[in-house]
């Protein structure tokens, strides 16, 4: 039992001094999202943040990400934007954001390794709208977050 616990201790040890290393000099914002190309790609950076939900690992509730539900008027896009935050900024890792849309339903998504956030932008005016985002932290877990009722219909 005693090897056990000095092994996960180690563990700890390697994930933190990888995690602490691995976060860059200067943070991305969720402007700097929103105005990339690989992100929403409104280059106005004009939008509006409807709703927004923490990305939390379950069982200790720790939040390592943010995920965001923007309309932008200028481009009349829906688009949902997962920034990591904390330990998990700056690790690539699997990184998702999702809209789902009613009438008709319909589901567009971004899912891939990243280091800083996931993007998807969509037109969805006039359609009810619900989000999801996603962020596995190595050596932890997944952390999700969103809202699964559909709203913000206009």
């Amino acid at each position: 039992m005693k090897s056990l616990k000095k092994a996960v201790a180690a563990l700890s040890v390697i994930a933190s001094v990888l995690f602490l290393t691995a976060a860059p000099a200067s943070a991305h914002t969720l402007d700097q999202a929103v105005r990339a190309g690989s992100g929403c790609g409104w280059t106005s950076g004009s939008y509006t943040t409807l709703h927004s939900d923490g990305a939390h690992y379950r069982p200790t509730g720790i939040q390592y990400g943010t995920i965001y539900l923007l309309w932008s008027s200028t481009y009349q896009e829906n688009c949902v934007v997962t920034l990591k935050i904390s330990l998990a900024h700056g690790v690539e890792s699997r990184t998702s954001a999702y809209l789902y849309m009613l009438s008709p339903a319909e589901r567009v998504g971004d899912d891939d390794n990243y280091a800083h956030y996931a993007a998807v932008s969509y037109p969805a005016r006039g359609r009810c709208v619900a989000y999801t985002g996603y962020v596995y932290v190595p050596f932890v877990g997944p952390a999700s977050g969103g809202r699964s009722a559909y709203d913000n219909c206009g």
